[in-house]
């Protein structure tokens, strides 16, 4: 299994470790509801240095990614972030990621763990059919694969943007700086030289829990001298256990769940992030929508998970493609996937166990 430079401080603090995407990864440290309960309620910071790094850059980078994804890249502000769904030509999901725009013609995307192998080469074996296409294109575009550069650290919760004022100095912030930090808003990201290295630390505000957050990349080589600076400043670690809980209580999709070469970015609910206005390779999706997906709480405190099937009067409908237990709301909800013709309703059951039990359909996020 692969480690992050950040794996013997893991060890060192007692965390649980386990297998995650090829990576030996906390699962939890102090405890799940601990965890939950330090971002939900001030900060808590997670190792997520297994994500995957992929530049994209040179003449015709921008018009290649925006045939490529979902959504447009060009056009946007030097600083912005675009999320967006890499699509298979048949419509199917390869990956949902992040796009940073770091500068003209050049673009850092960050890819989940689990799919950067094979985004690497869906990607390059698309670039090979955009040529083909749009032969009359000028394009000189490289495809790197710069994963082992980077280590990155994610700080989420209420009290996060105080926290990283707090040790601003010794991330290397200037006085600039800092106020550009204050006012950074969503899906924006920053760049501060790191003395002694070539490559910058990018500082984003994304975050994956429904709390505000910033993400650190850093030089792979530091990022235990950044954990650190946390560490010192009393931030609670947290492992992908909480993390998991955190992103579905804030309604937000996982690959592999909610969306997967099976479940096109429409039907795993990701509407608002697929612009059919234009053409984009896998824009096949749209005459492939035969499922939609529910958003569900317990009226009990069952514990919907993965695969279990969900029923209308007595009729299978579909099933559930990410369940938990929220400690926030003291309820078990989840993602299910029924079919399309299933009508409005209020009410569904869920089969845990042997045993239907009511469920609730809510909007997301369950916690907002």
């Amino acid at each position: 299994m692969k480690k992050t430079p950040l794996y013997d401080r893991h060890v060192a603090l007692g965390a649980r470790m386990v297998e995650y995407a090829g990576w030996n990864m906390p699962v939890q440290y102090a405890g799940l509801k601990e965890e939950i309960a330090a971002v939900r309620n001030e900060t808590g910071m997670f190792d997520v240095s297994h994500m995957g790094e992929i530049r994209v850059s040179g003449q015709g980078t921008g018009e290649f990614l925006d045939w490529l994804l979902t959504r447009k890249v060009t056009g946007k502000k030097p600083d912005q972030i675009t999320y967006a769904i890499l699509s298979a030509a048949d419509g199917g999901t390869v990956d949902d990621l992040l796009v940073y725009t770091l500068g003209a013609e050049d673009y850092l995307l960050v890819v989940n763990a689990a799919n950067k192998d094979k985004d690497l080469i869906h990607i390059e074996e698309s670039l090979v059919s955009y040529k083909a296409a749009f032969a009359d294109r000028k394009s000189e575009i490289a495809v790197v694969d710069e994963s082992d550069l980077y280590g990155q650290v994610a700080i989420q919760g209420p009290s996060s943007l105080d926290c990283m004022l707090e040790v601003a100095d010794q991330l290397g912030l200037n006085a600039g700086q800092k106020e550009e930090l204050k006012e950074l808003k969503r899906f924006r990201q920053m760049l501060v030289e790191v003395e002694g290295h070539d490559r910058p630390m990018i500082i984003s505000r994304t975050g994956y829990t429904g709390e505000n957050g910033y993400e650190l990349y850093v030089p792979a080589a530091r990022t235990g001298h950044y954990w650190d600076i946390f560490m010192e400043a009393g931030i609670e670690p947290c492992g992908l256990g909480a993390r998991d809980t955190l992103r579905l209580e804030a309604g937000m999709p996982l690959y592999g769940h909610e969306m997967s070469p099976d479940i096109n970015a429409l039907e795993g609910g990701m509407s608002f992030f697929v612009d059919l206005d234009r053409d984009f390779q896998g824009k096949a999706m749209k005459d492939k929508v035969t499922r939609r997906q529910l958003a569900l709480v317990s009226q009990t405190r069952a514990i919907p998970r993965e695969g279990y099937e969900v029923y209308l009067e007595g009729k299978k409908i579909g099933v559930i493609t990410s369940g938990t237990f929220s400690p926030t709301l003291d309820k078990g909800i989840a993602f299910g996937l029924v079919d399309l013709d299933t009508p409005e309703v209020g009410e569904v059951e869920v089969q845990v166990r042997k045993k239907l039990q009511p469920f609730t359909v809510v909007n997301p996020p369950f916690v907002g």
